[in-house]
């Protein structure tokens, strides 16, 4: 097994409800980080690691897979890059945050939001009666306010809800905060849906996107890989 204070980490983050902002007391925390193996020793490189630790899930990708991911504007790379809780940190971080601010392809990151809150819409909301687990709204309302942020303003969402639901009509917000504050007290949420929100889901839901490419330079982010190996060594 896997011991984390064998691994050289990176950074490592905070993701999921906490880092969101709406955990419930018994919420896990989902440690998500970045480190580098010995590259140089013979044997595979473990390229991704998972551990599940009591109340600690954790997930821990080798520095070539988290920039071969950043390369393809990978949503997790940005969900990891922009964590406000922050356990171990790194100046790379800040300096990959920046790139990826620069350089992301909007229609990636719309589609896959787009593509989340439909899933869960469909699989949670839709077609299972006229209650539902209202917590699943706030999953599906996060990925379409990720969405009309990066149209209004031309850039990656925040994490925490408090700051991209901002986007969502007022009405609508109402509703996300109200979820939040019932959540805290039961993850188990169960109530009554509501038609109103779900027009609004749906709408958004079938918005077509223009297609873009990122304009990330793989020889910068090549270079940042080398000196990073470099630096670490000897550490």
């Amino acid at each position: 097994m896997v011991e984390i204070n064998e691994l050289k980490i990176l950074f490592l983050i905070e993701s999921g409800s906490r880092a969101w902002g709406w955990e419930s007391e018994d919420s896990d925390y989902d440690y998500r980080g970045v480190y580098i193996p010995d590259y140089e020793n013979i044997e595979e490189v473990k390229e991704q690691i998972n551990l599940k630790i009591g109340a600690l899930d954790i997930e821990l990708w080798d520095l070539r897979k988290f920039l071969r991911l950043f390369l393809k504007s990978n949503p997790s790379v940005w969900e990891w890059l922009s964590s406000d809780i922050i356990y171990v940190d790194n100046p790379l971080r800040g300096e990959l945050r920046k790139i990826f601010n620069e350089g992301f392809s909007r229609y990636t990151l719309k589609k896959h939001y787009i593509s989340m809150a439909r899933d869960n819409f469909y699989k949670y909301i839709n077609g299972i009666g006229e209650e539902a687990n209202l917590k699943k709204y706030l999953y599906i309302l996060r990925s379409i306010a990720c969405v009309l942020w990066i149209d209004k303003y031309d850039c990656p969402p925040p994490k925490n809800y408090k700051e991209v639901i901002t986007v969502l009509p007022k009405n609508i917000q109402v509703f996300f905060k109200k979820i939040v504050r019932d959540k805290k007290k039961s993850e188990s949420l169960m109530g009554k849906r509501n038609k109103e929100v779900e027009s609004f889901i749906l709408g958004v839901c079938n918005t077509k996107f223009e297609q873009d490419k990122d304009t990330f330079d793989k020889e910068q982010l090549n270079n940042i890989f080398k000196r990073e190996i470099e630096k670490n060594k000897n550490d």
